[in-house]
């Protein structure tokens, strides 16, 4: 068996390259191996600021020798009348590069049919050919090109290693001699390393190279945790910047620097996103989530620490300074009046300006209130004062060099303006949840705007011609979808009301919008509860086959079958509840009234009885699974009635009358437990 290493070093990659071109990289290599007749044993990939790698152990030394039959041309066309081959019998043999051929019966008839033989190629030979073709097709956001060079590539690439069981392979990429050699850390390592598929890692790491990227990542993570800890702070680690951070070093080193004092009462969202936007720092908070420190992840060792720390504090200090100006002059504004500001900026040229859309949101928030939750009057002008307001940090300073920190600014400005808490945490709450997961809104006015906010934008875009397609959102309406139903489902709302609501607000800017729009936007909204519940898919789909307009009914339902599932002899009643639906759909009948008059046996008599009876008592009950099981009591006596009862009686009243009791519960179970039939069972 033979080893092999791939590794490619290059110019300070941007970290966003970085997981992209070791994912094209190894996919691309291992699959052509693969199509070669190559078997990958153990590949690990490998990959830091400046290099990517690949190790592969365990591989043939050579592809596997190739001896197959293949068949042609039936034999009175592959030869010619005196017996020698034709023009398709010698065609074929060209086409196959053999001499050897015979005749052999196939389902066609006689057929020419010869062996193909093919000698496997060393590693060698069917590595480099691969690896170059990988190189040459790897895709990223901007390439450039650089010296003599006419082909493009990410960065200046500085070396290619690619060697075979210590060996390198005899071959160029663009002129780039492969070798068998790898370079350790620009500034703490000198020469060349003599390194192969066994000892990489660990020549690497003797020369300060933490090529492993889940070891680095978890050794910055732990280190920053470390010293946060031994100054008694908590350390606030960003995945994302986590992630950034990994894919900007080799050889992690970290620092503590301090935060002047004259910033640290600058809101902690603002100070941390300075520090992770525009420095790429984590920061250390107290008890008292106050920021006091930050951390910086350096690519070297430094002689002195202190001499880095200081001059990273005075970077900070200048980043934090920017940030104060622009936040004590936004606090010096009169935050409410900024909505006149929101006249002129545009929220998109059908649907107007940010102050067009406040005005919708306003009257859809009122709308939602009045029809679906009970304030008093105080509670209703605090709703529609925040409403009012709940765009105004657009036009603020701070928001508009950090977007990301809207609504969280406009609650700093509105409590600094002495606005009501309910009102104040509006200005941040009506954007909730923004990701899946994301908490929700805890104020009543927070939830009603957050509701109107995205209803405004689901229902504007569409009707402006901004329906998502593919991966275009351009307007992020599948994540307000989401976020409206993962809202609303805790709510007693109709969907298609709302719907409805937001749509003749919009119809006077937009004339040519089709009626049958409204459904399409139902349905848009309502396929998003895979998206929202956290069930499996029949489940979803039994729970909102009827009154999916209504979210809290669906994600109740859907809470209440999955229960079933786990706790209940459920099974038994989706046969039963099959085939009655069945039956009523290939007779394609319309349920109607039962007439107990018609009854000829117990058992029909016994399972209205008890249908009716059931009915009664679930009216006084609230709790959905207790509903359930009550409707599951039903199954003996509806076991009972397959068993006993023939329901296509030559009568048609009586089979009429037996199918609508058939009918009867059949929409019992579906209005109360679900459309059941979706369940694998």
């Amino acid at each position: 068996m033979s080893d092999f290493i791939f590794e490619i070093g290059y110019e300070e990659f941007p970290a966003s390259f970085i997981l992209p071109f070791v994912s094209q990289l190894k996919e691309k290599i291992l699959s052509e191996l693969e199509k070669q007749r190559v078997t990958v044993g153990n590949c690990r990939e490998f990959s830091t600021c400046s290099r990517t790698a690949l190790v592969c152990i365990g591989l043939p030394e050579k592809q596997p020798d190739i001896r197959e039959k293949v068949t042609g041309a039936p034999k009175k066309v592959a030869l010619n009348a005196d017996g020698t081959l034709s023009k398709a019998g010698e065609a074929f043999l060209a086409k196959n590069k053999i001499t050897d051929y015979f005749f052999e019966n196939s389902e066609k008839g006689e057929v020419i049919a010869g062996f193909v033989e093919e000698k496997g190629k060393t590693l060698e030979e069917v590595i480099a050919p691969i690896v170059k073709a990988a190189l040459h097709a790897a895709n990223f956001k901007k390439s450039m090109r650089w010296a003599e060079n006419t082909f493009a590539f990410a960065r200046p690439i500085r070396w290619i290693l690619l060697s075979i069981d210590g060996k390198p392979v005899e071959d160029d990429f663009e002129g780039i001699k492969f070798s068998k050699t790898s370079f350790g850390h620009r500034f703490l390592s000198n020469g060349a390393l003599q390194v192969n598929a066994q000892n990489y890692y660990e020549v690497l790491a003797a020369h300060y190279i933490m090529a492993d990227r889940t070891e680095r990542k978890e050794f910055i993570r732990s280190e920053v945790a470390k010293k946060a800890e031994e100054l008694g702070l908590v350390a606030n680690i960003d995945e994302a910047l986590l992630d950034e951070v990994t894919d900007m070093v080799e050889y992690p080193h970290v620092v503590i620097g301090n935060i002047p004092e004259k910033y640290k009462n600058l809101p902690v969202e603002l100070v941390v996103k300075v520090l992770k936007k525009d420095q790429r720092y984590f920061t250390l908070s107290d008890k008292n989530s106050q920021v006091i420190k930050f951390a910086s992840v350096l690519n070297n060792i430094p002689r002195e620490d202190s001499l880095v720390i200081e001059g990273n504090e005075k970077v900070v200090s200048a980043r934090l300074s920017d940030a104060a100006f622009y936040f004590n002059d936004d606090l010096a504004k009169d935050f409410g009046a900024l909505k006149e500001k929101l006249k002129g900026v545009l929220f998109q040229k059908d649907l107007g300006t940010y102050s067009e859309k406040v005005e919708r949101i306003c009257k859809i928030a009122a709308f939602i209130a009045g029809k679906y939750f009970t304030l008093d009057d105080a509670a209703k002008e605090r709703l529609l004062k925040a409403g009012s307001m709940i765009k105004n940090d657009l036009v603020t300073g701070v928001v508009f060099e950090f977007p990301d920190l809207q609504g969280i600014m406009g609650r700093y400005y509105a409590r600094h303006a002495g606005f009501e808490n309910d009102v104040c945490e509006a200005m941040y709450e009506h954007y909730l949840p923004i990701n899946a997961g994301d908490e929700l809104p805890k104020t009543e006015v927070g939830t009603i705007l957050s509701m109107s906010d995205k209803i405004d934008t689901i229902v504007g875009g569409f009707m402006a011609g901004m329906k998502p397609s593919g991966s275009k959102d351009k307007f992020a309406i599948r994540r307000n979808a989401i976020g409206f139903l993962t809202v609303a489902q805790n709510y007693s709302l109709d969907i298609r009301e709302v719907v409805e609501f937001a749509w003749n607000l919009i119809v006077p800017r937009i004339k040519n919008a089709k009626e049958e729009m409204k459904q399409e936007i139902i349905d848009f909204i309502v396929a998003r509860y895979n998206g929202v519940l956290s069930f499996d898919t029949p489940v979803i789909q039994a729970a909102t086959a009827r009154d999916a307009e209504f979210p809290k009914v669906v994600a109740k339902r859907a809470e209440t079958i999955s229960r079933l599932l786990k706790e209940s002899g459920i099974s038994e009643l989706v046969q039963l509840y099959k085939r009655g639906c069945n039956i009523l759909k290939k007779q394609e009948f319309t349920v109607g009234t039962v007439n107990e008059s018609l009854f000829e046996q117990d058992e029909e008599k016994n399972l209205f009885e008890e249908v009716c009876k059931v009915e009664n008592e679930i009216k006084t009950m609230h709790d959905n699974f207790e509903i359930a099981m009550k409707i599951l009591s039903l199954k003996p006596v509806l076991d009972a009635f397959f068993d006993a009862v023939f329901v296509m009686h030559d009568d048609m009243q009586i089979r009429a009358n037996r199918m609508n009791l058939i009918g009867k519960v059949t929409s019992l179970v579906a209005e109360n437990i679900g459309e059941i039939s979706f369940l694998n069972i």
